[in-house]
């Protein structure tokens, strides 16, 4: 079968690679792009198995046993975990990663899949995935109705769906004019910089940003890092703020199986959401140029379909 195999930073090739292993076999419909596909192809990452290897998890298709439509989770927790016994299993200690959906067919643990609700597209459940991710993170938030998100990428886009959804104020900060509509079309206010919010989310992961969020939170506030920086990356704060007005800054990582289910029910629910991050439909052998696209402009993912 054909997939798309990293063997190095930005040394991506389309082969012919083995039948992929698995307890389920997936023939795959659509996978989408992220930020993290990105840093993976330019740089690695820390999930990444040894080069040569296979990525892509943001994976929708068809179960060949069965013949079911369903959602191909990039994780399953282990169960066992100090936070997996605590609940939390988005921290879980010893994930299994499931990666590999650039490529025809993707083999999986029965347990990282999740039926597509019926008459959502394979391009729209895919990104069920990172929005999974958002709902995490406004678990993570407080119930402050005056709410920031700093970044109209897909990652603050979706954050903004569903504030919106739960009847909250909500301001995007975004540099992109394209961006900034987007976020007004879905009902948010837009401009180029935070005021200060009760709740920020801060959906870029550059040091800069996490810096910009913290400063744009209202005396008692809270700020969620839901970007994240690359590894080893240092951020300074202001001290003062922190301390003086008692600012609550809090991460936010991955999402639990549960999380993923909840996605796939707000896609199903809202159209409007995921046809506002739908990109164009490219082919494997498009993936490499599409990954380095130069960022701005539209929030937009890539939909890989391996049968083109």
């Amino acid at each position: 079968m054909r997939a798309a195999v990293l063997f190095g930073p930005r040394d991506l090739r389309v082969e012919d690679v083995p039948e992929p292993e698995g307890e389920v076999i997936v023939e795959i419909e659509a996978a989408t792009t992220c930020g993290t596909d990105v840093k993976m192809w330019r740089h690695g990452h820390r999930i990444l198995p040894p080069y040569p290897c296979r990525f892509g998890h943001e994976t929708a298709g068809v179960r060949t046993d069965t013949g079911e439509r369903v959602l191909v989770s990039d994780s399953v927790a282990c169960g066992a975990c100090g936070p997996c016994r605590a609940g939390r299993a988005q921290i879980c200690r010893d994930p299994t990663w499931v990666l590999g959906g650039f490529a025809e067919r993707i083999g999986a643990p029965a347990r990282a899949l999740h039926p597509i609700p019926h008459g959502l597209p394979a391009e729209a459940a895919a990104m069920a995935e990172p929005l999974a991710a958002a709902v995490h993170a406004l678990q993570r938030g407080s119930d402050a109705t005056d709410v920031g998100v700093l970044g109209g990428g897909p990652m603050g886009l979706m954050l903004t769906s569903l504030l919106i959804a739960q009847g909250r104020n909500v301001a995007v900060a975004d540099p992109h004019p394209e961006r900034r509509a987007q976020a007004a079309e879905l009902g948010a206010t837009a401009a180029e910089e935070l005021t200060r919010h009760g709740l920020v989310f801060e959906a870029v992961g550059r040091a800069e940003a996490w810096r910009a969020a913290a400063a744009a939170a209202a005396p008692g506030g809270v700020v969620v890092l839901v970007g994240g920086c690359p590894s080893g990356t240092e951020v300074s704060f202001q001290t003062g703020p922190l301390h003086y007005e008692e600012l609550e800054l809090r991460g936010s990582f991955h999402h639990s199986a549960e999380e993923v289910t909840q996605a796939l029910a707000a896609l199903a629910a809202d159209e409007a959401l995921w046809r506002t991050l739908l990109g164009p439909t490219i082919s494997l052998e498009q993936l490499p140029a599409a990954l380095a696209t130069p960022t701005g402009g539209p929030a937009k993912k890539w939909v890989v379909d391996p049968r083109t």
